[in-house]
């Protein structure tokens, strides 16, 4: 079903785009709650008359998009990593600890306008696109701080790191037996093939 959205709605799109969705979605939560109508059952004069008020609250989210990206240039998210020795680094930063911290901090940001290509693994200063309207984003700063690991993290760091080791220790045995079976099959091939042949005797006339 082809709807009109007026309101953002993440993850559908945002207000005053055209999108396709499924009735039942439409029907039970889009359009009781005013977040959409449809474009096919309506006059022509209605459907101008509701795209004016939809272009009216976009210039009205936009603005206040505006204003929100403004005082996000200023703010810096404090997190940490864990880190161990040999700079193992534990975890990693997703878009959820993120738009967590900005919440936390009063800014209604859901987690899927945080656009993180992939989770943070380094400690230092790194800068996040945050899209706040569909013409509206902001590059945030992020400090991800280094933390001490804690004992658990550690012994269970060197447990894998001894079954990685102990599992690559098996797999070289395991190809040099294999290699070894080859040799001795290739070297017992080339002996039969220089054994000399018995010359076959003339039969008696």
């Amino acid at each position: 079903m082809e709807v009109i959205l007026t309101d953002d709605i993440v993850g559908v799109g945002d207000v005053g785009e055209k999108v396709n969705v499924k009735p039942g979605y439409a029907r039970n939560f889009l359009f009781p709650r005013g977040l959409a109508f449809e474009t096919s059952t309506r006059r022509a004069t209605e459907v101008v008359h509701r795209m004016k008020q939809v272009e009216a609250k976009k210039k009205q989210l936009k603005v206040a998009a505006q204003k929100v990206a403004e005082d996000l240039r200023s703010v810096v998210i404090e997190l940490g990593l864990r880190v161990g020795a040999g700079g193992r680094v534990f975890g990693s930063i997703s878009s959820r600890d993120i738009a967590e911290k900005l919440q936390a901090g009063g800014y209604e940001i859901d987690r899927r306008r945080v656009i993180l290509a992939e989770h943070i693994k380094k400690v230092g200063i790194h800068y996040v696109k945050v899209k706040l309207h569909a013409e509206v984003d902001v590059q945030i700063k992020i400090n991800i701080a280094q933390l001490a690991a804690t004992k658990e993290e550690e012994e269970k760091a060197a447990l894998e790191l001894k079954e990685r080791m102990e599992a690559r220790k098996a797999e070289e045995q395991s190809e040099e037996i294999a290699g070894a079976k080859e040799g001795a099959g290739a070297e017992t091939e080339v002996k039969e093939d220089k054994a000399p042949k018995k010359a076959k005797g003339k039969k008696k006339e």
